[in-house]
């Protein structure tokens, strides 16, 4: 079985085209710097502004819900209060709450309330500063910058371990509420029956579960490879020492992975 931090970053960058942040409970800021492993842990070693480097952000205005669940491999059911219990659940009629049942080895619960979008919009004038620092000595090629985060007021994230993983979520508080929702904190969600092996991420306020970063050479390049791509007439300029370091996107390619 697919180990859960490369079936989830995966499964995450395949359908946002963002990085997800392992574990998802780690809070990353924007114009962090850092370095991200083998297992996909961004890895802080500074910061921008411990670069001195002025970073300028925009965040988006309107937050919105986002939903990414693997409906193929999951189910979600929930329950109000005095409705009739789901089959096989061991919420009663008096609680509200969910089931949620994973059909296959590997599925994924992401849900988010209040998603807003950080971004750097000075790029140019951190490039010029990075470069400058690079030919100085006082940045590191494999050095990357979070360019762009995903922040939510609140996420619920479950990554299924193991096969037929089975969760009652009861409503301990606020559990009359009409409509429920996975993000919701007021519920103060409770796992009250667990079959088979799950992480599990309920209802957390101020998760940053997706960014992308940038950086003057690719993650992979620290595992052995010296590009991801053919190397261009510019590259091959570059070998014969004319400069050609630039701050690029690094997307994310899963051989950065291992199942370690």
């Amino acid at each position: 079985m697919i180990s859960p931090n490369i079936f989830y970053i995966t499964l995450m960058n395949r359908n946002t085209g963002y990085r997800a942040t392992w574990n998802p409970n780690v809070r990353l800021k924007i114009g962090m710097v850092g370095k991200i492993d083998k297992t996909g842990v961004f890895n802080v070693y500074s910061s921008l502004e411990k670069k001195g480097i002025p970073a300028e952000v925009m965040s988006d205005n309107a937050k919105v819900e986002m939903d990414y669940t693997s409906h193929d491999s999951v189910s979600i059911t929930s329950k109000l209060a005095g409705s009739a219990p789901v089959a096989g659940s061991v919420l009663s009629n008096a609680n509200a709450g969910f089931s949620v049942d994973f059909k296959s080895d590997n599925g994924v619960v992401f849900q988010t309330s209040g998603y807003t979008t950080h971004q750097l919009t000075n790029l140019a004038e951190i490039e010029a500063q990075v470069l400058n620092q690079y030919k100085s000595g006082g940045w590191e090629k494999d050095w990357l910058i979070i360019t762009q985060l995903v922040e939510a007021d609140s996420a619920t994230i479950i990554i299924s371990n193991s096969s037929n993983v089975h969760l009652d979520l009861q409503a301990t508080a606020n559990a009359g509420a009409p409509g429920l929702k996975l993000t919701d904190a007021s519920l103060k969600l409770a796992v009250v029956r667990e079959q088979g092996s799950s992480m599990k991420y309920l209802a957390e306020s101020g998760l940053t579960p997706l960014y992308r970063v940038m950086g003057i050479r690719h993650p992979l390049f620290g595992l052995g490879k010296d590009s991801l791509k053919p190397k261009t007439g510019a590259e091959e300029g570059a070998a014969a020492g004319e400069e050609s370091d630039s701050l690029r996107m690094q997307e994310f390619d899963a051989d950065e992975l291992t199942a370690e």
